[in-house]
Order: structure tokens, then C-alpha cells, then sequence
């Protein structure tokens, strides 16, 4: 693997990999595609956590597309999230042979401040910084870490939106790509694919009353890593062995988000 290229941020849904062996499938495929370039891997959980939550009798809440945590939420978060959800990921991709380190935004990665909508979402969080240092040294150790969405304020645990967490590693690491992995192929409207967007109409797209639920925070995450320095992210379906290689080479696949320039010149590539 080539520690001079700028990495790729791979934020993983929680309904991303739901077909039968589409976890083995990724983990095989990541084995070969972090080879040639360093990566991150996000993920969240969020089908999971409901589940869970059901389980134990508390109610699966969200506004505006983001889970609604209270205290006793937070504590199965970071049991579902930071645990069994991390701990899957890293053994499938360590019986791939891809060297990964699970960790959570708590273990050093970012810094998190309570979210700015705090009182309508509980116990939430809000990426402040990242330490890009931390992980480049990872990296640079031919490590692959793997992120769990839950970070801590001042002694107290708090739920990041993954999308979030990867915006914000995407941007930190000034990233050639953030590949946003979910169950839907993209951003849809009047029933088509819109495969390429401009991160400077994501604000009009984002008053569109087709897009809502959990596109919307996708969207923003999408545009803020841009903002931030990230060269395009992308919002794309995991479809089978070759996904990961098809959208880094900006092949039709998803929606891409990138500045006017970029899509003027096709890309970036690294």
C-alpha cells in the first residue's frame, strides 16, 4: 500500500450489507483495493440499534433523519455500535487479511461536541476535529481502521450520525474519495438516478420535497466533506465484488458530489 496517496473513506450503512455474503464479499474486495491505497473504514448500525432497542422495550425515534438518543438509547448504542457491530466488521475483514483496527470516535479519533439540535436528538454528538495525525500513523502502519459512530463529551457518551464521523475523516484526511455505502443507489428524483451534483446546489437540493429521511443527512455529509476538502464523495449501493473499484474510478453507479471544477475536468484520480 502507498501512504503517499490521499486515502479513501468508506462509511458503511447499516442496511449497506444485508444480502446474504455481501459482508464476505466486501471484506475480500477491500483486501485487494487497500493494497494500492490507504482507507478508512465508518460505519453505523442503525438497523441493528433498532433492532436491539426493541428488544429492550425503547422506542426507535428520529427528526429529520437523525435517531432521537436518550441515555438508556446512548448505553445500547455503544454496546451495539462500538461492540458487536464494530467487532463483526473487523473479524470479517481480518479472515479477508485486511489488517483492521476497530476503534470508535471516543478512542482518540475526534473530538465531539454535543449537537447543535441537542435538544430535540438527546444525547447526540457533533464532530468538532479530527486527528488526522492519529490516523495517518495507522495508516502508514498498513492498518485499515474501522470506526464505530460513538464518540464522548466530557465524560459522557455521545451517538454521532456516521455519516457525520465520515464527512469529517473524509475532509480531515483531505481524502481523494468518501464512498457513502447504503441500501439505496443514490439520490433519486421524479424516479431517476441523479448520477453527478454540484456541492454548491446542495442547499436547493435539500428543499427538494423529494428528498427526506435519511438521504438528507447522506446529502449533507456528502457536501461537507467536499467543503472540507475531500475531492468528491459519493452515495452509492454496495453491488456486488467490483463496487469499491467501479465508483473510485467515478464509473455510473451512484450520485457523486463534487466542486463545478471537478466535474468540468471528469475527476480527480489519484
Amino acid at each position: 500500500m502507498s501512504t503517499s496517496l490521499q486515502p479513501v473513506v468508506l462509511k458503511l450503512g447499516g442496511r449497506a450489507l444485508e444480502a446474504p455474503g455481501a459482508t464476505r464479499e466486501l471484506a475480500q474486495e477491500l483486501a485487494s483495493f487497500a493494497v494500492l491505497r490507504p482507507v478508512v473504514v465508518v460505519h453505523g448500525g442503525g438497523a441493528e440499534l433498532t433492532r436491539w432497542s426493541e428488544r429492550l422495550g425503547l422506542e426507535a425515534r428520529f427528526h429529520d433523519g437523525l435517531r432521537v438518543t436518550d441515555r438508556d438509547t446512548v448505553e445500547v448504542a455503544t454496546a451495539v455500535l462500538a461492540g458487536l457491530a464494530n467487532k463483526r466488521l473487523v473479524a470479517a475483514f481480518r479472515a479477508a487479511r485486511v489488517e483492521a483496527v476497530g476503534l470508535s470516535a471516543a478512542d482518540g479519533v475526534a473530538t465531539i461536541v454535543p449537537h447543535r439540535n441537542s435538544r430535540q436528538l438527546g444525547e447526540v454528538g457533533d464532530v468538532d476535529r479530527v486527528d488526522a495525525e492519529f490516523l495517518q500513523r495507522l495508516m502508514a502502519d498498513h492498518r485499515v481502521p474501522v470506526l464505530a459512530s460513538i464518540g464522548a463529551y466530557d465524560g459522557r457518551l455521545l451517538n454521532v450520525n456516521a455519516d457525520d464521523l465520515a464527512a469529517g475523516v473524509a475532509a480531515a484526511l483531505q481524502a481523494s474519495l468518501l464512498i457513502l455505502l447504503s441500501d439505496t443507489p443514490g439520490l433519486r428524483l421524479k424516479a431517476q438516478l441523479v448520477d453527478r451534483v454540484d456541492v454548491d446546489a446542495i442547499g436547493t437540493l435539500l428543499e427538494h420535497p423529494e428528498v427526506t429521511g435519511g438521504m438528507r443527512p447522506k446529502l449533507g455529509a456528502a457536501a461537507a466533506a467536499v467543503r472540507g476538502g475531500a475531492a468528491r464523495a459519493v452515495i452509492a449501493a454496495w453491488d456486488g465484488p467490483g463496487t469499491l473499484s467501479r465508483l473510485h474510478a467515478g464509473e455510473p453507479g451512484g450520485t457523486f458530489v463534487e466542486k463545478a471544477t471537478t466535474l468540468a475536468t471528469g475527476g480527480a484520480r489519484d
